[in-house]
């Protein structure tokens, strides 16, 4: 009998291509998955809860789950040369910022944490939206500076935005260590061996992607925010790397950093 387990990801490209192939059947196992595709705070929501076997978390909410759930050595976004971008429809120099209104992807997002490291003295208003809102938010001028992620980070000058900050590049001249956005996590009851048969999954569902695109395509397509293949690309080049293979201590180490725990 298989083994029934729940995974939950975002629709972002990079996730559908990680694990298109695995949820999709082209990579066989003994698990029965049911899957799930929901934005990156309803996906901390659910971790807080325990509702769901493997998911796709902010890493900025480890410290919230850690006692239910382990981090898995593969399939998150951590890198170098990327991450959340603070923009503004119109020109704020810095010492404005701590007094204006911000959006935000969800308070638990990696995003966010990286936007009060970076500006500690901030003492604006923080409005929650859902991270595909927050361009047209800036446009209609209900908020004054936005953190974008996922699809956004690479459009935003198509809308007339202004960058403001990379918080990923201020992350890593500031650390030294490459930005740990997104993690995956995997319920510790499951056990070390489902762990590690996750974990292979995962991986092999990597390498059907790099060799067969064009099987998945749809899937990540369809789920996209972005339709326009290029960005779609360039997202997927972009936040899959070496570390979505394995994080390497590296990874685990810059995790430890960013969350302000000594041992994850």
């Amino acid at each position: 009998m298989k083994k029934e387990i729940t995974i939950a990801i975002s629709p972002c490209p990079n996730d559908t291509f990680i694990f298109g192939a695995m949820l999709n059947g082209y990579i066989k196992s003994d698990l029965d998955i049911e899957y799930y595709l929901y934005d990156v705070e309803q996906l901390n929501q659910l971790a807080i809860k325990k509702a769901i076997d493997v998911i796709k978390v902010s890493v900025a909410v480890y410290p919230y789950v850690k006692d239910n759930y382990k981090i898995l050595r593969c399939g998150g976004a951590i890198g170098r040369g990327f991450g959340p971008i603070l923009v503004s429809k119109k020109d704020f120099s810095q010492k404005d910022i701590k007094n204006l209104r911000l959006g935000i992807p969800g308070k638990h997002t990696t995003a966010y944490l990286l936007f009060k490291n970076a500006y500690p003295d901030f003492r604006g208003k923080v409005i929650d939206i859902r991270y595909d809102n927050i361009v047209p938010s800036l446009l209609k001028e209900e908020i004054d500076i936005g953190i974008l992620i996922h699809e956004t980070r690479f459009t935003y000058k198509d809308y007339g935005l202004k960058l403001i900050q990379d918080l990923g590049k201020w992350w890593e001249d500031t650390t030294n260590y490459p930005i740990p956005l997104g993690c995956i996590l995997a319920k510790r009851e499951l056990g070390d061996t489902m762990h590690n048969t996750i974990e292979n999954l995962i991986k092999k569902s990597i390498d059907f992607a790099e060799r067969n695109m064009d099987k998945i395509w749809n899937f990540i397509k369809d789920n996209a925010q972005e339709m326009d293949r290029e960005i779609i690309l360039k997202h997927i080049n972009t936040f899959v790397n070496e570390f979505s293979k394995d994080m390497t201590d590296e990874g685990y180490n810059a995790i430890e950093k960013l969350v302000g725990l000594n041992e994850i």
